[in-house]
């Protein structure tokens, strides 16, 4: 056999021949890591997907949270505008007369007086008697009932007095028998300090017994009884005593005026007038050391600040109509009367014109509820445009909380305003 066929033959045998190879099992890892592998992806899909959800879950509840239970804290800063008048007019009407609104005035009136003790640095021979004002009351007939002058009052005391013209008292009212009364000037019936008198009854000739307890008068103080030598001042020493009651009183007048003044009104001094009564003036005594007394009148025109304040913005302001304004330092105003102004309470005229002059800031105020009412709901987007049409507004800036907030409070309480 060649050597060809002899390979041939190998050849075909190798070919022809079957050869069985068993699979060795896999080991419990390796399947665990092949089915896992098989199964992954599939599983990874799943959690991405779930905690997508749970993402998307709690942005919406943080954004729930924000909207329920949001709130803001608006900072306003308002509109300051310098202004400057001279001599500018405003008409001021009488309160009882003026319209809601418009610029009006009332009068403040104070009474008082100041005693000194003065040094009697002359004397005098002085024989006069004690006068002074009683007043009768009728409690006693429901008619009037007439005093002739010349008609004798007894004091407590004994003392008498004349009547010095005549007086009819209207009788008394109502079932509580309010009694009717009238003012007469009597004079003493001797002369001398022993019928001066601070104050006294007085039964009325003609209505004694129990008659007396229903008819009477009484007085305040009778003064001007002298007997003798009297003390009193030089022409000299009179002038500076009246100077120094009258500077003493003045001032007493204007700090009482100003303890009185309600905090919504406002004066100046040139609508302040005082007027003193030196005919009550007595300056004598009956020691060398003896008590002066000096009486006076402040009268004021007082307005409301509020509309003292609107009537300067008014006249300074032309460009717009602030309905809310305050000026905080008034102290660079200077008001002086156009119109005479009387200084007698009971003459009070239905106007008066004063003039303005000086320099300060009109502050615009705006109302928190305003502020309040223009934020309600908005989209912090839009909080700008929103105060736009305020204009008391110079600046504003806002702050919400959480901060993560798309929209202001829906209620007008979670709004702080803060206005500066």
């Amino acid at each position: 056999m060649k050597l060809y066929d002899v390979i041939r033959k190998d050849q075909k045998a190798k070919e022809t021949k079957q050869v069985v190879i068993e699979e060795e099992p896999l080991s419990p890892i390796r399947e665990r890591i092949s089915q896992e592998g098989r199964e992954g992806p599939r599983r990874s899909n799943w959690r991405n997907i779930i905690l997508f959800a749970a993402a998307l879950l709690f942005l919406s509840l943080l954004f729930v949270l924000g909207s329920v239970f949001v709130h803001a804290k608006v900072t306003v800063t308002q509109r300051q505008i310098p202004f400057s008048m001279q001599n500018t007019d405003l008409d001021v009407a009488n309160e009882k007369t003026a319209d809601p609104g418009r610029l009006s005035f009332q009068t403040m009136v104070v009474t008082d007086s100041v005693t000194r003790q003065v040094f009697g640095s002359a004397s005098t021979t002085s024989t006069t008697k004690a006068t002074g004002h009683v007043v009768i009351f009728n409690q006693y007939s429901k008619s009037n009932k007439t005093i002739r002058s010349g008609t004798t009052l007894t004091a407590a005391n004994g003392l008498k007095y004349i009547t010095q013209s005549t007086v009819t008292v209207p009788g008394y009212t109502g079932t509580a028998k309010t009694a009717g009364s009238a003012s007469v000037t009597v004079v003493a019936y001797g002369v001398g300090p022993t019928y001066n008198s601070t104050g006294t009854t007085f039964t009325i000739a003609g209505y004694g017994g129990t008659v007396a307890k229903s008819f009477f008068a009484t007085s305040g103080a009778i003064t001007g009884g002298q007997n003798g030598a009297t003390h009193t001042l030089s022409d000299t020493d009179k002038q500076q005593a009246i100077a120094t009651l009258q500077a003493a009183l003045t001032e007493k007048l204007s700090r009482e005026t100003r303890a009185q003044i309600p905090t919504n009104l406002i004066t100046f001094p040139d609508l302040q007038f005082t007027s003193i009564n030196t005919s009550s003036l007595v300056l004598q005594g009956n020691t060398i050391n003896f008590p002066v007394t000096l009486q006076g009148t402040m009268v004021s025109y007082l307005m409301p600040r509020d509309l003292f304040e609107q009537a300067i913005a008014s006249k300074a302001i032309t460009d717009h109509l602030y309905p809310n304004v305050s000026i905080p330092d008034l102290g660079g105003i200077t008001v002086t009367s156009v119109s005479p102004l009387p200084t007698d309470p009971n003459n009070i005229p239905s106007s008066i014109t004063i003039a303005v002059s000086g320099q300060g800031t009109i502050i615009t105020e705006v109302p928190q509820s305003t502020v309040q009412q223009a934020v309600l709901g908005i989209a912090r987007g839009t909080f700008t445009s929103a105060l736009s049409g305020i204009p008391e507004i110079d600046t504003a800036q806002y702050s919400l909380y959480p901060f993560w907030a798309l929209y202001f409070p829906y209620k007008a309480s979670r709004i702080t305003i803060k206005i500066q």
